[in-house]
């Protein structure tokens, strides 16, 4: 027998990230089943409910307060219990962190300082990222949420001074070998990115790595600076910065399509400016007529595979012919793949349900099943006719991305908190008609320090699910990290694969894999089409 008691601290308020790793820390409690702490917003309730963490109590708390929710050992002493985690909300942190309470005082104490990381509520960044531009210092703008004629404001301003303003939501950036927000440990070399696409530039990065090769610089610019409005400036800001580093000799551009006249002044500064040689991966873009005087120096590719690829085979022709083994597939173990999956699936199995923390790997997931599934489902459709009625229950052929603000509103985000996406996974599993479940595990700074351990027994009990009542599920999955992450990627692909998952080297193809399987088709031929048209470069 178990209990289940809430008890409501009425206004305290706890970073979300904090209460996850308090939440864990009350799990290993003696006598305690399951654990959680979270501030009391609809979703977070609702979560609890799901969980069977959820009391009377509970139920009435505001979003400004904290739940303590436990469930324990009918014979364990919750009393004690809650005193205990009491002790933990009051324990002075162990960081080893300097807080600074003004910008004034930590330039004082940082005086070389020349890079700074903004992440605060996105209708104040103006102010604090100003007073950095007025510096002279760069800025890694975290935030979500900035007015868009704030970001144009601060972007002219900092090109009046020559720094870089990164963002806003940019997730991701890597500045002389140093991870700013999410990012992965990759190795240095001469591949400069620039990424309008967090988790586009984790898995380029990541990629390049893997097939033998390394970055000098990772800039993310944000996803709005190659629209229209805001014209491109940071990612032409980092083009020609990128051009005068005498260690790049490959420039990489990753982005969701440009608007036209941005995509036109980026080419146009290739032709005009640059000296360099040039890959663009405009995910899910049109082609462009590539100039005939950058023939030779500029590829377009149609994934971050052919991308990574493609920026490789530019430093070295033998190493991109190592990087293919390291980094790929050959069509014929693809085929061979879908084939097996194939012959275990049930009749009336048919349906993808793709469950995302990165929304670029989403992205271009959704561009790839275009050639094979049309359009599909999704919380962030690329047809907006395709947009989920309800995000939390999927539909025919589905892909979610967890990031969205409907999974993380007082929560943290999916890398950092798998909560959702465990319950999401074995939801879809009872799903009669689910034949694939898609996974992306990113790795790296700031993201869960276990993530695959964090998932088996959801995987586990998914299984054993479509098991009891007759049916095989597959599922997929694929990890964006390197050796040297604080995670280690091949010991979380180890686990994964223990586990009965199978384990794609990159998100194209895990897209391939699921596409075919969901068609039915098994050809070698469908594969090698696949591969001329998404995972090579045009010239």
């Amino acid at each position: 027998m178990a209990r289940v008691k809430n008890i409501v601290k009425t206004n305290f308020f706890r970073d979300s990230v904090q209460l996850l790793h308090l939440s864990e820390e009350v799990k290993k409690l003696k006598g305690v089943i399951d654990a959680a702490l979270a501030m009391g917003t609809e979703l977070n309730k609702e979560l609890l409910e799901k969980e069977g963490l959820l009391t009377e109590e509970g139920r009435r708390a505001s979003e400004n307060d904290m739940i303590i929710a436990v469930k324990a050992e009918d014979s364990a002493d919750i009393h004690g219990i809650i005193r205990e985690i009491e002790e933990l909300l009051t324990r002075p942190a162990e960081s080893g962190e300097t807080y600074y309470y003004s910008i004034e005082s930590a330039l004082k104490a940082l005086p070389g300082a020349n890079v700074a990381l903004v992440s605060v509520p996105g209708k104040y960044a103006k102010d604090v990222v100003m007073e950095f531009i007025n510096r002279g210092i760069h800025i890694h703008l975290f935030s979500d949420h900035v007015p868009l004629e704030d970001e144009i404001e601060l972007k002219k301003a900092a090109l009046e001074k020559g720094v870089l303003v990164m963002g806003p939501e940019a997730g991701t950036s890597i500045i002389n070998g140093v991870a700013l927000a999410f990012a992965n440990v990759v190795d240095r070399g001469p591949i400069g990115i620039v990424a309008a696409a967090g988790t586009g530039l984790q898995e380029t990065s990541v990629l390049i790595t893997r097939g033998g090769s390394g970055i000098t610089q990772g800039i993310g610019v944000g996803g709005r600076d190659v629209k229209s409005p805001v014209g491109g400036m940071m990612t032409l800001f980092s083009m020609r910065a990128l051009e005068a580093d005498e260690n790049t000799e490959v420039i990489t551009i990753v982005s969701k399509p440009p608007s036209p006249d941005v995509q036109e002044k980026i080419v146009n500064l290739i032709r005009d400016k640059g000296r360099k040689k040039y890959v663009t991966c405009f995910i899910g873009g049109q082609e462009f007529s590539i100039p005939v005087e950058l023939k030779g120096r500029l590829v377009q590719t149609n994934t971050l595979h052919a991308a990574s690829l493609e920026s490789i085979r530019f430093v070295s022709n033998s190493l991109y012919e190592k990087a293919l083994e390291r980094i790929s597939l050959p069509p014929e173990k693809v085929a061979k793949i879908v084939e097996d999956e194939l012959s275990k699936l049930r009749e009336g199995q048919r349906y993808v349900r793709g469950l995302f923390t990165g929304g670029t790997l989403l992205y271009e997931s959704q561009v790839i099943f275009k050639e094979f599934l049309g359009d599909v489902w999704s919380n962030t459709p690329l047809n907006k006719d395709f947009t989920l009625p309800n995000a939390w229950i999927s539909k025919e052929h589905s892909v979610i991305d967890l990031g969205e603000e409907e999974f993380t509103a007082g929560r943290a985000h999916p890398m950092i908190d798998p909560t959702i996406r465990l319950q999401r996974i074995v939801q879809e599993a009872k799903d009669p008609e689910t034949a694939v479940i898609m996974l992306d595990f990113v790795l790296g700074y700031g993201s869960h320090p276990d993530p695959a351990e964090a998932h088996l027994s959801a995987i586990k009990k998914a299984k054993e699910i479509a098991s009891d009542s007759g049916r095989h599920l597959t599922i997929l999955a694929h990890v964006v990290g390197t050796e040297r992450d604080p995670q280690n990627a091949l010991e979380q692909e180890n686990k994964l694969r223990k586990a009965g998952v199978i384990l794609l080297p990159t998100n194209a193809l895990m897209a391939l894999v699921a596409g075919m399987i969901a068609k039915g088709d098994s050809s070698e031929r469908t594969a090698r089409n696949f591969f001329e048209k998404y995972l090579v470069g045009r010239r």
